[in-house]
């Protein structure tokens, strides 16, 4: 059997050990009775193959904690209470003290708010006499104040000879006396029928607060003489003005 080109292959068993030649022809002899060589060398590694599929999904993991974030805490127990902001501690109330002595009397004041009335008519054309003309009720808050009146009109009186006529003011039917009667006269000689705008104004004290019927009148002089033909309020306004007011009394 020729030896060149022999490829022979190795085969073991567990029952013998066989080898098998196969010449160029490509007969295959087997003997029983031929020596194992030695281990050929390792042959070049084979190209990788393609890569496999893709596994199957797997199961579902256990929920995380959050991102950055801790683990709850036992909860604590509550604090005390604070005292409150710029508060002391409350401290013992004292006793009332002794009721302290009347103060002495202070002077009389200013009436805080102006208190004036006026009242006013338009062309009266009275012409009576010895009679109540016109009246103004006025409300006086203190006993300690003044009325100051004013009567501002037309006035008139005449006669064939010599007469004289008063017009003057009354509070609550009572002329003034403190200090002195309010009014004016006109006394005439002679038969003059003379018109002429006349004011009649002053001052009265002591009298008491409350309501107060100012009064304007007319009526005879204190000299004698008789009353004149009286004419009151010809044609134009005429007018009562009534104001408290505080002033010394000397």
């Amino acid at each position: 059997m020729a030896l060149c080109s022999v490829l022979c292959l190795v085969f073991i068993s567990m029952s013998c050990t066989a080898i098998h030649c196969q010449d160029t022809s490509g007969n295959v002899q087997s003997s029983q009775s031929c020596v194992v060589g030695p281990a050929g060398v390792p042959g070049v590694p084979g190209i990788p193959g393609n890569a496999g599929r893709d596994g199957f999904k797997g199961e579902k993991g256990d929920t995380g904690h959050p991102r950055n974030a801790r683990c709850d805490g036992f909860k604590g127990e509550k604090g005390e209470a604070g005292h409150p902001g710029n508060a002391r501690c409350d401290v013992v109330k004292g006793e009332k003290g002794e009721t302290g002595h009347p103060g002495m009397k202070g002077e009389i004041g200013n009436i805080p708010t102006t208190n004036i009335k006026q009242c006013a008519w338009q062309a009266m054309n009275d012409d009576r006499e010895n009679v109540l003309l016109k009246e103004c009720n006025f409300n006086k808050r203190s006993g300690d104040t003044a009325l100051r009146v004013m009567w501002n009109g037309v006035l008139r009186s005449k006669s064939s000879g010599g007469s004289c006529t008063r017009w003057y003011f009354t509070f609550d039917g009572q002329e003034c006396d403190k200090p002195l009667p309010i009014d004016t006269v006109i006394h005439l000689h002679n038969n003059i029928n003379l018109y002429h705008g006349a004011s009649v104004e002053g001052l009265c004290y002591g009298i008491p607060a409350g309501r107060v019927d100012v009064e304007f009148r007319v009526g005879t002089c204190n000299n004698g003489h008789i009353i004149g033909d009286a004419y009151t309020g010809y044609t134009a306004v005429s007018r009562i003005l009534i104001e408290e007011i505080t002033v010394p009394t000397e």
